[in-house]
């Protein structure tokens, strides 16, 4: 098959990261695979084996990115270009594709409006209306409306979590989880230095956005301080307020790569995950930190269960401290979750999910499934 990936640009989360590993896993399997994307990008920060098509500003292919910057300046104008560009780009070199897939809620547009016999699918990885209700601008209001009405167009749903396939707006027929590069994100293999001689690592993603609940990692982490617990919170990726990054127990750690993110991971003693929204969805953060053998405190992302890591309510400090205190004083309750969640995740591999979504798109264009 023939499948065209049109996206706003190459960036770091974790949504474009699954877009480069299924891309890859299908040229693998024998499919010409191909991103359009604005020739503003930089390169892919997920490396993939797809081609891309990079687009000048009136659609047209060019020989290379011009990384000039202008994706982090952004602003309406620069989206509402993006989206003509790719548009045209779509009319242009996709006419004879089979697949045509939309990720994020503004490719769907451009997807959906295009001239193409390519069949017409949208991978959904989060419900996206929920993190525009948390901003005050006025933009996020439109923001809001526009990401519920994709979920009305007529394309081809798929979505990465069973919760999505019947969630508020969204209706889909088909579920594909993300994928785990297990290359990266292992098992620890020694064991750590003991507890009574050193801190206990704390570690969590930093993200500025209310919902994914990096306050209340913060506050536990205070709590523990003061209970007289010997703990240390490292931070990936920063994101923290001023007073907050100048904590004396405080690490921030800047991972370039997938490859020092499972470093980072395995550096830890335990992972806290406390978003607020779309709980039972797939959170990168609780599978590869399992995938890695650090315990897991969530308030219930996927495939966290009671068995493999500890649940907590959301907004809940208190109870994120409790669950801190619990796996460091019961060992052995501790190792058997950690084992559990290293088997929840085993089956999560790029090539697993890969062809799941290969096979619904063959279906969809009635083509013999290949892989």
């Amino acid at each position: 098959m023939k499948i065209a990936i049109p996206i706003l640009f190459f960036s770091r989360p974790g949504g474009c990261r699954v877009l480069s590993m299924l891309a890859s896993e299908w040229v693998a399997m024998g499919h010409r695979v191909t991103f359009l994307c604005t020739a503003h990008s930089d390169v892919p920060y997920y490396p993939t084996s797809a081609d891309i098509l990079w687009l000048d500003d009136n659609g047209f292919s060019v020989e290379s990115n011009l990384n000039d910057g202008l994706c982090q300046i952004g602003g309406k104008k620069f989206v509402l270009n993006n989206l003509m560009l790719l548009l045209k780009g779509i009319n242009r070199y996709v006419h004879d594709y089979d697949i045509v897939l939309a990720n994020l809620n503004l490719t769907a547009w451009p997807v959906v409006i295009s001239r193409t016999r390519a069949k017409k699918f949208y991978y959904v990885q989060a419900y996206e209306p929920e993190y525009y209700e948390s901003r005050p601008e006025k933009r996020a209001i439109v923001l809001n409306y526009l990401s519920r009405f994709t979920y009305v167009l007529p394309l081809y749903r798929i979505v990465n979590s069973p919760i999505y396939l019947n969630y508020k707006w969204l209706r889909a027929d088909y579920h594909v989880p993300p994928g785990i590069d297990f290359s990266n994100f292992y098992q620890k293999q020694k064991i750590s230095t003991s507890l009574s001689v050193r801190p206990a690592i704390l570690g969590c993603i930093g993200r500025k956005e209310i919902e994914k609940g990096t306050r209340y990692v913060f506050e536990a982490f205070e709590e523990l301080l003061r209970q007289g617990y010997n703990v240390e919170l490292h931070v990936a990726f920063g994101n923290l307020t001023a007073e907050q990054a100048a904590h004396p127990k405080c690490k921030i750690i800047i991972p370039q790569n997938d490859k020092e993110l499972g470093e980072y991971y395995r550096s830890l003693d335990i992972m806290i995950a406390p978003g607020l929204v779309q709980l039972g969805a797939p959170h990168y953060p609780v599978m590869e930190a399992m995938a890695c053998g650090v315990p897991v405190v969530t308030t219930g992302y996927l495939p966290a269960t009671n068995d493999n890591a500890w649940i907590v309510p959301v907004k809940d400090s208190p109870a994120i401290a409790s669950a801190v205190i619990d796996i460091l004083t019961h060992t052995e309750q501790t190792k058997t979750k950690i084992a559990c969640g290293v088997e929840s995740v085993s089956a999560y591999t790029w090539h697993n999910v890969s062809k799941q979504m290969a096979d619904i798109f063959a279906a969809k264009a009635e083509f013999n499934k290949l892989g």
